[in-house]
């Protein structure tokens, strides 16, 4: 870690922040991993395990909205110049919202009826999950650089930053394949569920990406 990233950090109560926000990153991250399981469960046509782990991300997803209030307390009490403070109270909404969109998409996944759609759409919404896991993945290691390296911050947030663009082409893609479902198989209702599902989860990546844009903000200000 540079002297200077180590003085800025213990000199107030930056340290203390940090760690509360990557305390919030497992939480927001373990929100992923739920809806990761929860919708390869539901595809598999274990709709109760599924639910077990939307129970499971919703009580993680509270347990963040608690930690993010304590956040904005904490930094209420430090020493922060008001540029500090709004960079970093802008990082944890984004990372923040991480959590409230998946479980958005867990409220979806609830809804819907996977054993109607036909196994592309099944199998691209493995993928976007996956993919969806990795770029959470991403942005807690990037977070959690941020009391060790400035440059594993950098590469970590250019990770996050590959990995949106290739779930915009796994969006891009899913979009056509809800196009072009068979109208008699689903009313519209169903229809409007599986875009938003697909929708939740993309606004999970676009907040890692928001986040790690915070990140870059914060560190550049620090060399």
């Amino acid at each position: 870690m540079s002297k200077e990233l180590l003085n800025w950090l213990t000199k107030r109560r930056e340290i203390n922040v940090v760690k509360m926000i990557q305390d919030h990153l497992v939480l927001s991250t373990g929100c992923a991993e739920e809806i990761t399981h929860a919708t390869k469960k539901m595809i598999s046509g274990d709709r109760q395990g599924a639910l077990v782990h939307i129970s499971r991300l919703n009580e993680k997803e509270k347990e963040a909205d608690l930690l993010r209030g304590n956040i904005m307390n904490e930094l209420s009490k430090g020493e922060f110049s008001p540029t500090q403070r709004d960079d970093l109270m802008h990082l944890i909404k984004r990372v923040d919202m991480v959590a409230d969109y998946a479980r958005g998409a867990g409220r979806g996944l609830k809804l819907l009826s996977f054993e109607k759609y036909p196994s592309e759409v099944k199998d691209i919404a493995v993928v976007f999950v996956e993919k969806t896991l990795d770029n959470v993945n991403m942005l807690k290691r990037a977070v959690q650089s941020l009391t060790s390296s400035i440059e594993d911050v950098i590469k970590y947030a250019d990770i996050v930053e590959r990995i949106e663009e290739e779930v915009d082409e796994i969006h891009g893609t899913v979009r056509g394949l809800i196009k072009d479902l068979p109208s008699d198989t689903m009313t519209t209702g169903e229809f409007i569920l599986l875009s938003q599902f697909f929708y939740s989860l993309e606004m999970v990546n676009d907040s890692c990406e928001d986040s790690v844009d915070y990140l870059r903000l914060i560190v550049v200000k620090l060399r």
